[in-house]
């Protein structure tokens, strides 16, 4: 089974930011499903805002706007 990402590299970045946290079997699988879900959030809701403003192509302004919304729906 081909792996979808680097789980050896997703642990490096993990341990590099919190050397001494004890990491559980599968912690980076669930890392890397809740960043797939955050992108995917973003992309939607960045979406909205372009249709909101009636543009056709997303611009980086609708990123920006609807990155705040998304960061409040992860924070916690």
């Amino acid at each position: 089974m081909t792996r979808i990402y680097p789980r050896a590299t997703l642990r490096k970045i993990i341990h590099a930011h919190e050397p001494t946290l004890k990491l559980s079997k599968n912690v980076d699988i669930k890392i890397y499903v809740l960043y797939l879900l955050f992108l995917q959030r973003l992309v939607a809701e960045a979406n909205r805002q372009a249709q909101l403003t009636h543009d056709s192509i997303v611009q980086s302004r609708h990123v920006s706007r609807a990155l705040k919304m998304v960061l409040q729906q992860f924070k916690g």
